[in-house]
């Protein structure tokens, strides 16, 4: 059973000659007892390879292969999904295993339809023609999403995928050619170098403490603004659960109208200073760090500082 950090599985399927032999015509591959990709089988190739997108926590995958309508043989896969920001319990992971793929015995199964080797960009490297870079045709739809980070976009993939290990996963060094460091830290403050400077607030966030910026932000893409996993509401409420009733500060400090509380969220309202953004948890807290307390957006420790970006009175 093996425990993946990315919502993309790729399946890798070798069907002996023997079974080609055999009138086998079609792979077809089902998650969760739903078929979710179908290959035609030709008798001049012996592997096949296609990526899929699996479901936080358990997932089965099986694999079976076809003789027109008679299936011939059938193989499951058991796969975990645990997403960075994900609200269920993770217990159950534990029961599986991280398989890495790209080691070079692995490997050896991929290079008779692709060079394993050749043609990655690091550094400044530009690349006329993404298609033709050696990541491409397994994980081109890791960037199907509305906004793609710069080093994804260009395929200078090692440039974080070095293969090099920090702090939080040590014991997995040399188990794959293409780790990424956790925390990623040093990585994201070689362009970013707003990344240190942030040590320095007086007060100062968990994950940032920890150097973990993609607790928060998918280093590819995302659909959601600041390449952030989820909307920013839906982030901060994954770890600070008390608060997603929608309801925060201490009722007897605000009007009556908002119910004992003030509101986090709005579907109507912006932010007061940054018209341009919806009103949420960071129109009042800065995620990274600040030097007012509680992260608020002000100098000091008088929380009602804050308010004043709002209410002139």
């Amino acid at each position: 059973m093996t425990r993946y950090s990315g919502e993309l599985s790729t399946i890798v399927i070798k069907v002996p000659t023997k079974n080609i032999d055999k009138n086998v015509t079609l792979i077809k591959i089902s998650l969760n007892n739903k078929i979710v990709q179908e290959l035609n089988v030709t008798k001049e190739k012996e592997i096949y390879c296609q990526t899929i997108k699996i479901n936080p926590s358990k997932n089965i995958v099986r694999v079976a292969t076809y003789s027109k309508k008679e299936k011939l043989q059938e193989s499951t896969i058991n796969l975990y999904y645990l997403p960075e920001l994900y609200e269920g319990s993770s217990d159950d992971s534990e029961n599986y295993n991280l398989n890495f793929f790209h080691t070079d015995k692995k490997e050896k199964k991929c290079v008779s339809c692709h060079n394993m080797t050749s043609n990655i960009p690091t550094n400044e490297d530009i690349l006329e023609d993404i298609t033709q870079t050696t990541c491409y045709n397994c994980h081109k739809n890791k960037l199907n999403t509305r906004n793609t980070h710069a080093p994804a976009a260009n395929w200078r993939c090692i440039d974080c995928h070095d293969g090099k290990t920090a702090e939080y996963n040590m014991d997995l060094e040399g188990e794959s050619k293409y780790l990424a460091r956790d925390p990623i830290k040093t990585n994201c403050a070689s362009c970013h170098d707003k990344v240190t400077k942030w040590e320095n607030n007086k007060y100062t966030h968990g994950p940032v403490n920890d150097g973990r910026c993609v607790r928060c932000h998918d280093p590819h893409g995302s659909d959601n603004e600041f390449f952030l996993r989820k909307p920013i509401w839906d982030i901060c409420t994954t770890c600070h659960a008390e608060k997603a009733d929608g309801k925060h500060v201490v009722s007897s400090f605000v009007f009556s109208r908002n119910s004992g509380a003030h509101p986090t969220r709005s579907d109507t309202a912006k932010d007061p200073a940054r018209p341009e953004r919806e009103f949420t948890c960071t129109s009042c807290h800065n995620p990274h760090g600040s030097s007012g307390i509680y992260l608020l957006r002000m100098n000091g420790s008088v929380p009602f500082g804050v308010c004043k970006r709002c209410h002139d009175k």
